[in-house]
């Protein structure tokens, strides 16, 4: 299908997704209550990064995570010291998640916090242009060098595959979805659904946060090509998206994957519900028999 065509369902996915309605299933609507940018930069942080597996279980993990560290997070950790760290999370337990990569994580921020005054120092760390980042490229080596900075403000000193899992890097090449995901809720907006409180990158740098599900969808649009959902594959459908809208590839997104999350698609053609997606039209499953 070609963009003319395709561009006006993408549009009407958009119109007819229930942005407050879906914000309760999503783990950003975690975030939204927060009314401080430094509060909402630091818990994007622990969202994003726990943003696998089934969204009530997740939220739940999130909220778990969040519970210790008060109305004011950033301010707690800011004042936080090692030892006072150590006691919170020691009964935590998401998936491959456990408290000690909690624990990293939180350690890691809080130097930040204290060095840097926030995470967005730490991503311009060495950054000297005052102009927002509008290449991708450049934002990708910078979105690497904030991973490894905080990597290394762990409290551990080996590098565990808990942590590796919650705050990957992209120059290993996989598709960063968690990561990808905190950059957008951060860096797009501020709209009902993600916040806009860092004004250094340009919306359209952004990579899709790419994952099983939304690449499956991508692969029924035709945006998506490439088998592995990796690096490469987010990069691609985040290319094919800025043909449609340059500026701001990333507004496509949120729709996207809540066709997943609401479970309007299931993956397989369906006689209640594919008549009334609106990306029907474009839909390889649209031509394949019900099961």
């Amino acid at each position: 299908m070609r963009p003319t065509e395709l561009k006006p369902l993408l549009e009407e996915t958009i119109r007819q997704c229930s942005h407050v309605e879906r914000l309760r299933e999503d783990p950003v609507g975690l975030v939204h209550p927060y009314p401080r940018d430094d509060d909402r930069e630091v818990v994007a942080l622990f969202a994003s990064c726990l943003a696998y597996g089934r969204v009530e279980l997740l939220r739940r993990g999130v909220l778990d995570i969040l519970d210790p560290l008060g109305d004011h997070p950033a301010e707690f950790l800011r004042q936080a010291d090692e030892a006072h760290l150590d006691s919170l999370w020691r009964n935590f337990r998401y998936r491959m998640t456990g408290g000690d990569d909690v624990r990293d994580l939180a350690s890691a921020i809080a130097s930040t916090l204290k060095h840097e005054a926030s995470l967005q120092g730490l991503y311009l760390d060495g950054h000297s242009s005052s102009e927002p980042i509008a290449d991708r490229d450049a934002h990708l080596q910078l979105a690497s060098a904030f991973v490894r900075r905080l990597r290394a403000r762990r409290r551990r000193d080996e590098l565990h595959r808990g942590f590796r899992y919650l705050l990957p890097d992209p120059a290993d090449g996989s598709a960063c979805k968690r990561l990808h995901l905190y950059f957008r809720w951060i860096a797009r907006g501020p709209d009902p659904i993600d916040l806009g409180i860092w004004d250094c990158i340009d919306p359209c740098a952004l990579i899709m946060p790419l994952d099983t599900h939304t690449s499956r969808i991508c692969r029924y649009l035709g945006l998506l090509e490439r088998k592995s959902v990796d690096g490469k594959a987010a990069r691609q459908v985040t290319e094919e998206l800025a043909r449609f809208d340059a500026e701001d590839p990333l507004r496509y997104d949120f729709a996207l994957c809540h066709l997943g999350i609401s479970q309007q698609c299931i993956h397989r053609r369906c006689p209640d519900r594919c008549p009334r997606c609106p990306i029907e039209p474009a839909c390889i499953l649209a031509a394949q028999p019900p099961l």
